[in-house]
């Protein structure tokens, strides 16, 4: 991981700010102050990142972090006791923001790891600073909250993804994420679906050749 900190990429920081995470703050009805604004700047910060890097560990709340995937796609997985693999819960692309409310609010450790799957950049903001903004600016809780009604959302949709055959996991999810199988290695999705890397390339086949009637 390389933070990057020269003047360029402090500009292209606030212009990932103002461009791409107000707007998500603002689509709530919420005012946002300049000195919100400039705080927000502030204690964030632009990673450059690479390919199969674990960004975080599980471990301490302390140690995590919020992070806006600007570009690039990572997952985040745990590991299984009792079959001893990583379960991927989910697959992030540009755009999605990774955070557990649960883990920052109640400093529960974390139990997630998270790696990446191509190369990207990340905007980051780290859990001591993001104490320090709500302590300032308390009504952004709200936003935090909405994240995490977000999350469960998600979780809802993975758990009755599991519940399918393979076939329909492998057509509802490609076809939610047509252009995920050509960016990444599908052992990460078939992972993801809970499935073997043979039956998911034969669901592939199928699906590809569209001549499944669910």
């Amino acid at each position: 991981m390389k933070i990057l900190d020269s003047l360029t990429n402090e500009a292209r920081l606030e212009r990932i700010i103002t461009r791409e995470i107000l707007p998500k703050i603002e689509s709530m009805g919420k005012y946002l102050s300049n000195a919100f604004i400039e705080s927000l700047i502030f204690n964030s910060k632009l990673m450059e990142v690479f390919k199969g890097e674990i960004i975080e560990h599980a471990g301490p709340c302390t140690d995590g972090n919020l992070l806006y995937i600007n570009t690039g796609i990572a997952h985040t997985f745990y590991y299984d006791s009792i079959s001893q693999k990583p379960l991927i819960t989910k697959i992030w692309k540009k755009h999605d923001i990774i955070f557990d409310l649960g883990t920052f609010l109640n400093s529960e450790n974390r139990k997630e790891t998270i790696q990446m799957l191509e190369d990207g950049e990340l905007l980051g903001i780290s859990y001591d600073n993001l104490k320090k903004l709500l302590d300032t600016f308390p009504n952004m809780v709200s936003f935090l909250l909405h994240l995490q009604v977000e999350r469960e959302r998600q979780y809802k949709y993975y758990q009755h993804l599991l519940r399918l055959t393979v076939d329909e996991k492998v057509k509802l999810y490609l076809s939610d994420n047509p252009a995920i199988i050509n960016r990444i290695n599908n052992e990460y999705i078939a992972m993801h679906l809970g499935v073997s890397r043979s039956r998911f390339s034969k669901a592939y086949v199928a699906y590809k050749r569209g001549n499944h009637v669910f």
